[in-house]
């Protein structure tokens, strides 16, 4: 579910969840590399949760986000998730700084 909010979020800034890239440059791709939840609420099956989701920290290429869980203005959970911005290569990933233009974005929702 955080990695769905995550997603949601990043497509309403305008960010492609994953980007195409032009040829002969390499696409981003942003790999988890910690994730966590702690549960405060017992959530049923078909309950309806509100994730509320913000940039708690920007690095020079990682991202950690912050997400809460709500049901009918009960806390439920929360939780956190570190993305690393990465160029895509033929022989992997490779860490990178993250682009001054998605900086930009993501500091508006710190």
């Amino acid at each position: 579910m955080m990695e769905s909010a995550e997603h949601e979020m990043l497509r309403s800034m305008g960010i492609s969840v994953f980007p195409k890239s032009a040829p002969n440059e390499h696409p981003l791709s942003w790999p988890r590399v910690s994730a966590s939840c702690d549960y405060l609420s017992a959530a049923q099956f078909e309950d309806l949760l509100r994730i509320d989701v913000h940039v708690a920290q920007i690095g020079n290429s990682s991202v950690t986000y912050r997400f809460k869980f709500t049901r009918d203005e009960v806390v439920v959970a929360e939780g956190s998730l570190t993305v690393v911005c990465c160029l895509l290569t033929p022989k992997g990933l490779s860490k990178t700084p993250i682009p001054a233009e998605l900086r930009e974005l993501f500091q508006k929702h710190l």
